[in-house]
């Protein structure tokens, strides 16, 4: 039964009844410190009330230099943006995430890290899609055994959301 009534949701979702938004953007990574790196992200928003829009990402490059990761999938990011509603063009918005990390294997591979992300944001519509920019920490994260500060990464990201008329 369970299944049944998650698939029913997905289905509803897809189906039109919530605004699916493609978002596509550039961010650079650790901007504050030395090392800084450009990332290339995917995501998919939709709203869940009218004031808040829940977003998860399907896909980030990221390009340090002398290398490249590249996450694809629903468990990139999870983030939730409180909307500011204001009678202007500018939407701001206020994000906030949560990522939780474990790994299940041997050494080095043996983790358990959670990932707090918050920001703050703005999106302005053109041409029936919606240009956004971001700023705030990408990371501030927690690992099993380790100084609880060993990552404080700002990031700024510029980018485009698309709508999507999704149906069944």
């Amino acid at each position: 039964m369970k299944k049944l009534f998650t698939a029913l949701i997905a289905a509803s979702v897809l189906s039109g009844l919530y605004a699916v938004n493609l978002g596509v953007g550039v961010a650079s990574q650790n901007v504050l410190k030395d090392g800084r790196y450009f990332a290339v992200k995917a995501d998919l928003s939709t709203p869940v009330m009218p004031i808040i829009d829940w977003r998860v990402g399907i896909l980030n490059v990221v390009l340090p230099d002398g290398g490249k990761a590249i996450h694809f999938g629903t468990g990139v990011s999870s983030d939730l943006l409180i909307k500011v509603p204001m009678p202007m063009a500018f939407q701001p918005y206020i994000v906030l995430g949560l990522w939780y990390d474990m790994g299940l294997e041997d050494a080095p591979l043996d983790i358990m890290e959670i990932n707090v992300k918050a920001a703050l944001g703005g999106q302005m519509g053109f041409g029936g899609m919606n240009g956004y920019l971001e700023f705030g920490f990408d990371e501030f994260n927690w690992t099993k055994g380790a100084d609880p500060a060993t990552s404080q990464e700002f990031y700024g990201q510029l980018g485009v959301r698309i709508p999507l008329k999704l149906g069944l």
